[in-house]
């Protein structure tokens, strides 16, 4: 199960807060080479704030394996902040029914079928969210590969605006993704994954905290 955890109800996740930070750190820095701020092995940047929804995968000993970061476009968003010429065209207004995702990782020393249990039930994690939520659309930023890959695999369509490649050799895409409860059904068939990723405890937890 993927819980959702946030600055609110961190309490109620045991270490799960810190071990996304720490999961980031082992992905993005020490092994994918971001160049991206970190203190004490652990990965971070000015968009973790309060606004800021982490989907935490986590092994039997609590490890985290697998995440996503959310984050409501009425806030400062990675995209739009750090990213402006990967913007779409048109351009889609900020508001609380759009979120950005930022953030995909899953780790790489894990089987090929787990690597792709974990990348299937996030993107059912996000879509689960935001029909919970309310979310309509999601502007995703990441890499190419995600976006070629691992989002059409799960039957998902991801309206490609931008990539390129960095100086630094990152191959990164900036996409738009319709979200509803239909995207939902047509996922879990094309995964064949019928029922929900999200534990329900983290959300009861989300929204009471």
């Amino acid at each position: 199960m993927i819980e959702v955890v946030t600055v609110e109800n961190a309490h109620w996740c045991g270490t799960a807060l810190a071990e996304q930070f720490k999961f980031r750190y082992r992905h993005f820095v020490a092994n994918e080479q971001w160049e991206v701020p970190f203190y004490k092995g652990m990965e971070y940047d000015q968009f973790d704030t309060p606004a800021a929804v982490y989907l935490v995968w986590r092994d039997v000993a609590g490890v985290v394996r697998g995440m996503i970061r959310l984050l409501p476009t009425n806030r400062p968003y990675m995209l739009e902040t750090l990213w402006p010429d990967m913007m779409p065209d048109p351009i889609v207004l900020p508001g609380p029914t759009v979120w950005e995702i930022t953030r995909f990782g899953v780790e790489r020393n894990l089987s090929l079928s787990l690597r792709k249990q974990i990348s299937a039930e996030l993107i059912l994690a996000c879509i689960e969210f935001s029909v919970l939520n309310d979310i309509h659309t999601y502007l995703f930023l990441t890499a190419w590969g995600v976006l070629k890959r691992i989002v059409p695999g799960a039957g998902v369509d991801a309206q490609i605006h931008s990539r390129k490649t960095l100086p630094s050799g990152h191959d990164v895409a900036s996409a738009v993704v319709p979200v509803s409860q239909a995207v939902l059904d047509k996922a879990r068939a094309k995964l064949n994954i019928h029922y929900a990723v999200l534990d329900n405890n983290s959300i009861e937890r989300q929204h009471a905290a």
